[in-house]
């Protein structure tokens, strides 16, 4: 008689791991997780938080400017609205997190708590993460899948006023009800489905993947598309309303689909942010993470598994096409904030594999390999910023690395480390316990160096473009004030004022072009033949400016009433008021770039004048030479040097209008500030310059 059961009675064998239970293995009872998820939430969430208060500003612009004044305007009780005019935004949800936050009155306060509330909200992400476990792994692996899930790299985003906090947890949420749904197909399971992929959209627009995966994946299965019709019908009634809506849907957004491309380039960051995703799901766990996709898709043993699979890799590539139209298209650079949702998914794929008994052990061996050998050929010098990279934790992690210790020592560290781990678990392949342990260590390693470098990031930010303190116009009690950008001066200036003071009211652009990432209100500020302040092509009305004149001086009639640090201070003006004269390319401390420009509107012009100014070096500075011309006048060049001042005289004719523009240029010039966030090129000191009108004398009489 053969030993062999008929297939029919092994198809009802019931559905077990293949890999047999040793201790390392051992099923923990379930009451375990009632108590070990509650505990692992709150520390959780109690060491992202206390991550939270180095991060001293928000600085990741105008992104987090959105959500925090949506949030502070739903708090107020005013709606979506920004700087006073109402925004459509699709992905509210984020905003409507963070409004209770802004309830508190102090700015400072309401932020700490913004964050704080973040770590909480993102730290939540092991809830779903281990009910989605638990449809395909044993209960200990679960948990395993949900400590991964808050120690990962991702959880640096809390910090920020951005959507990834209650992103994160709501992408696993709704990943986890539409595997269910695929696994089980009801119309209950169904309207779950279709209910979850609204809410993630509403969360974050980029989460439209979900539900387009889902429908494609049932689409697979048509012999079971009545088992899905309630979603199937609700999502084609969302799709054609969304057709008929066109771009308006989109809100803020829109302008996504004016992104001009080169589809080789979209591949190519696409490719090198999919490089970047095993190191941000723990290293180690990445090998079997691939193989066990391979394998839930191919040979599942529950149909919980097969739903999984394909909708991680269907996702995964969603994730990455839209990650290589918007890099290739603006940013140029790899995104790995847009899969950071992936790396749980990779974890609860991998030790699935490990339950599978780790078939194929020759090709995790070569994963292995291969993957401990890019970090050698991934081009990190190149893609990361020693001090923060914020759209990759994995490349924050490394510039911190390599900064601290070389780019060889830092590609050595996350290129052995996973080879030596795979090479451990090949040779001990009940060693459960010591990768889960190692892989988590990992992943709190390498969120720890991000988390370095973010905070750096914002104290030099802090100390680049905030005033003292930061919501120095809102404690001074002045009221509402304009934002007067001049040319030279970073734009962070009038985002970081925003996003700390509720006083605020909309910048005024003078001679620079309204930054791509500000299409919120804002005025074009000019300046008139008699030297009148325009907004808008009108004289500017009475009331408080902001002035940013860090690298523009300007002679603004008004009063003074506050210089908060160097590059700001508050001026009242009255309705129309006059500007004298305009610096460009001076800086505060008389150091001048290397194109220097000088305009002067005198109360009664004259037709002739003559522009005096004074040129100096430091001792020890190189010489170099200048060149002043009067725009259609006199030209001169001298050299200048190191401890040397000279004073020249040009003459102007100014034909009964303004006097033409005085313009300095030198051959050479040094960097100064070079690691903070206002590096400056500067090329000669300005120790003073002006206009003076010449008037004919009249004819001689008695």
């Amino acid at each position: 008689m053969s030993t062999h059961a008929p297939a029919r009675e092994r198809a009802r064998e019931p559905e077990t791991p293949l890999v047999p239970a040793g201790p390392a293995l051992r099923p923990r009872p379930r009451l375990r997780a009632a108590t070990a998820l509650p505990v692992l939430f709150v520390l959780a969430a109690a060491y992202h938080a206390l991550q939270s208060t180095l991060h001293v500003t928000p600085a990741i612009f105008t992104d987090e400017l959105l959500h925090s004044e949506l949030a502070r305007s739903l708090a107020a009780g005013e709606g979506f609205r920004v700087r006073g005019e109402p925004v459509f935004f699709p992905a509210f949800l984020p905003a409507l997190a963070q409004a209770p936050a802004w309830l508190a009155g102090d700015t400072g306060t309401a932020y700490a708590l913004a964050k704080v509330l973040n770590a909480l909200v993102m730290s939540a992400a092991v809830f779903p993460a281990y009910w989605l476990g638990r449809q395909l792994l044993r209960p200990g692996h679960a948990l395993v899948a949900a400590a991964a899930a808050v120690a990962a790299p991702a959880l640096v985003y809390h910090s920020y006023l951005l959507s990834e906090a209650l992103a994160y947890p709501v992408f696993l949420a709704t990943f986890a009800v539409l595997v269910r749904a695929l696994a089980r197909p009801s119309a209950g399971w169904g309207a779950a489905a279709l209910a979850a992929s609204l809410v993630a959209v509403g969360t974050r627009a980029q989460f439209v993947a979900l539900p387009l995966v889902f429908a494609l994946v049932v689409a697979a299965r048509w012999r079971e598309l009545r088992s899905h019709a309630v979603p199937v019908v609700g999502l084609a009634v969302l799709a054609v309303g969304a057709v008929a809506g066109g771009t308006a849907v989109l809100g803020t957004y829109a302008g996504l689909g004016l992104l001009e491309h080169d589809p080789a380039q979209a591949v190519r960051w696409a490719a090198l942010t999919a490089l970047l995703l095993p190191f941000g799901a723990g290293w180690i766990f990445f090998p079997g993470a691939a193989l066990g996709l391979t394998r839930l898709a191919t040979r599942p043993l529950r149909p919980a598994e097969s739903a999984f699979a394909w909708l991680t890799l269907g996702v995964a590539v969603a994730f990455l096409g839209q990650v290589g139209v918007i890099a290739a298209g603006e940013s140029g650079r790899p995104l790995e904030r847009y899969v950071i949702y992936l790396a749980p998914l990779l974890v609860i794929a991998c030790l699935a594999y490990l339950e599978h008994g780790l078939p194929w052990r020759r090709a995790y061996v070569a994963l292995a390999a291969t993957l401990a050998l890019s970090a050698w050929v991934i081009p990190f010098p190149t893609l990361a910023d020693f001090r923060f990279s914020f759209d990759s934790p994995v490349l924050s992690a490394y510039g911190v690395l390599a900064d601290r210790g070389g780019p060889a020592n830092a590609a050595t560290v996350f290129g052995a480390v996973p080879l030596l781990a795979a090479a451990l678990l090949v040779l001990r392949p009940r060693a459960v316990r010591v990768l889960a342990g190692l892989g988590i260590t990992l992943l709190l390693a390498t969120g720890l160096l991000a988390y370095a470098g973010g905070h750096g990031m914002t104290q030099r930010a802090r100390a680049a473009w905030a005033g003292m303190p930061a919501n120095w116009l809102d404690r001074g009690g002045w009221g509402a004030a304009d934002f007067l950008a001049l040319p030279g001066g970073s734009p962070h200036f009038a985002w970081t004022l925003e996003a700390w003071n509720r006083d605020f009211g909309r910048p005024l652009w003078l001679g620079v072009g309204r930054p791509p990432h500000d299409p919120y209100a804002g005025a074009e500020a000019g300046i008139a033949d008699d030297g009148t302040l325009l907004v808008d092509g009108m004289p500017a009305p009475a009331g408080l400016l902001v002035v940013n004149d860090f690298a523009t001086q300007v002679g603004l009639e008004g009063d003074t009433l506050a210089e908060p640090r160097d590059g700001l201070r508050l001026v009242r003006v009255s309705a129309g008021p006059r500007i004298s004269w305009l610096a460009r390319g001076l800086f505060g401390d008389g150091w001048a770039n290397g194109d220097f420009r000088y305009r002067a509107w005198p109360e009664e012009p004259a037709g002739q004048g003559r522009y005096r100014i004074r040129l100096s070096l430091p001792v020890g500075a190189r010489a170099r030479a200048v060149a002043l011309t009067v725009v259609g006048g006199e030209r001169r060049t001298i050299t200048l040097s190191g401890g040397e001042a000279t004073d020249l005289t040009l003459a102007v004719r100014a034909d009964g209008g303004p006097p033409p523009e005085l313009r300095v240029t030198a051959s050479r010039a040094e960097l100064l500030d070079g690691r903070t966030a206002n590096p400056r090129f500067v090329a000669f000191r300005v120790d003073r310059v002006g206009y003076e009108p010449v008037r004919p004398e009249g004819p001689f009489t008695l």
